[in-house]
């Protein structure tokens, strides 16, 4: 059930993704034979108005296909009929419809409530600096080695920036009353190399009217883009591995599905909707990016780029993506057969 559902989120990102295409087409004027989600033989057509909408049995894309893009059609209602900026309206669309739904899904989530972390103690760890040094239930963490303690994000990052068996000194509250104590961190048991006090924080739910929302969600996706913006430079200077961080279709259902289970499906599906979002406007062919990059030039030249380069950019376009989409799958099979996690820990 949770490996469906997974599957039917990422069809729903790719329908969203053809409807901005096709529904931008249709707004300008350009006729659009056919939306189909899916490659492959068809398991079901249907034909409203001009469009035959399609559902097929490889789901690994969908399209909205516009006439005169790539059929050699002519005339008012054609694609290369229509000026650039409205074709690169067009192109655009299909990305900023994933934008779109990322904020949407993200607004929704913090209209809801979303759980913080506090500086309040819930829980000490037993043999631990907490319980060692008299820490208890209730008690709210001031400052680590004097550095003030703004927030639990804070907290975590002074004590991560240290190794076990460093001793530090913290200040707590308790009834109203600051109080030093000091002792050895102890080791993660999950992970040997990263120091813990041996605190669990007090969890509250923060709400959001629909303004505040809509205001954390565009910042939380300038955010993401920031990060994948240095994740690529990572890759490309090789201080992250390839083959651990990056995944296909099957890493990427995998997850999806046990975020189901384990309920950040709706993030994780925001996340994914932004990333197809950038991927797509890569500059390459036949990425929406490449197809904006010819629209520009076509503008600066003056002239429409001829179709025979257009054609040698879409070849190696099309065969860094076929690699690209190769190699993940060979790594996503491999972390499967290695028991390796899609996620680095």
């Amino acid at each position: 059930m949770t490996f469906a559902l997974g599957i039917l989120g990422l069809i729903f990102l790719i329908v969203i993704h053809e409807l901005g295409h096709m529904l931008t087409a249709k707004a300008v004027g350009v006729r659009v034979p056919e939306f189909g989600i899916g490659f492959g033989p068809a398991l079901f057509k249907k034909k409203f108005g001009k469009t035959v909408y399609s559902f097929r049995i490889i789901l690994l894309g969908g399209f909205a296909k516009m006439a005169g893009m790539g059929d050699g059609e002519e005339g008012p209602d054609t694609y290369n009929a229509k000026s650039p900026w409205r074709r690169a309206a067009i192109i655009f669309a299909g990305p900023l419809a994933n934008i779109l739904a990322a904020i949407i899904i993200f607004a929704g989530i913090y209209m809801a409530g979303v759980p913080r972390a506090t500086t309040e103690i819930a829980e000490v760890v037993p043999d631990s600096l907490a319980s060692e040094a008299g820490i208890q239930r209730g008690d709210r963490i001031v400052s680590v080695d004097g550095e003030r303690s703004r927030n639990w994000e804070a907290f975590v990052q002074d004590v991560g920036q240290k190794e076990p068996g460093d001793r530090v000194e913290l200040v707590v509250r308790r009834d109203g009353e600051e109080r030093t104590v000091s002792g050895e961190l102890i080791a993660d048991p999950e992970n040997p190399d990263r120091a813990l006090v041996g605190v669990r924080p007090v969890a509250v739910e923060d709400t959001y009217g629909p303004v505040a929302a809509l205001g954390q969600a565009v910042a939380r996706c300038v955010e993401i883009t920031a990060t994948l913006g240095g994740f690529i430079v990572d890759l490309v200077t090789g201080q992250k591995s390839f083959f651990d961080n990056v995944s296909g279709p099957v890493g990427i259902t995998s997850v999806a599905s046990t975020s189901v289970a384990q309920g950040f499906f709706l993030p994780l599906l925001a996340i994914i909707s932004l990333n197809l979002a950038l991927f797509n406007l890569l500059p390459f062919l036949p990425l929406d990016g490449g197809h904006l990059f010819f629209i520009a030039a076509e503008k600066l030249l003056g002239r429409p780029v001829s179709q025979e380069t257009m054609g040698r950019f879409a070849a190696v376009g099309v065969a860094l993506v076929l690699m690209l989409f190769v190699f993940a799958t060979y790594a996503d099979l491999s972390k499967i057969f290695t028991g390796q996690p899609f996620i680095p820990e």
